[in-house]
């Protein structure tokens, strides 16, 4: 299950230094897919998230965001035998990354492509718009 595709990556490494030839390593796909859903399972439903299973089902937004950390992780490993420290580049992309999540996740972008996304966050939390109550004090044995 990916994201991203190739071209989804390599568009967020620099060609003069760095590029996904073959493949992608499936534990970089796993680990940008688990902070990707992670994040915002409580902003879209689970039947969403669940759908964004191949490149071609996921939001180009989505994409965009597992490319870039797909990206920083290919680009940590590939010169973390260099020196003991991150790579700044790598960190860059990570941020923007987590950038793009932390908004989706507070509503202020939303998907396009996910029917009703309305940009609210935690939608399964009571609002002025849901009924009730259905519980009260009064109603205890």
């Amino acid at each position: 299950m990916a994201l991203a595709d190739l071209e989804d990556v390599n568009v967020h490494l620099p060609t003069d230094k760095l590029e996904v030839d073959d493949a992608i390593d499936p534990a970089l796909e796993r680990d940008a897919e688990r902070i990707v859903k992670g994040y915002l399972s409580g902003v879209y439903e689970p039947v969403v998230l669940a759908g964004w299973d191949t490149p071609t089902n996921t939001p180009e937004l989505i994409r965009a965001i597992a490319g870039r950390l797909i990206a920083a992780f290919y680009y940590r490993q590939r010169y973390s035998e260099d020196s003991l420290d991150d790579p700044q580049y790598a960190q860059v992309k990570y941020n923007e990354a987590m950038a793009l999540i932390m908004e989706l996740r507070a509503g202020t972008i939303d998907l396009v492509e996910v029917p009703g996304d309305d940009a609210s966050i935690l939608k399964f939390w009571p609002d002025d718009t849901t009924d009730g109550p259905y519980f009260t004090m009064a109603m205890e044995k």
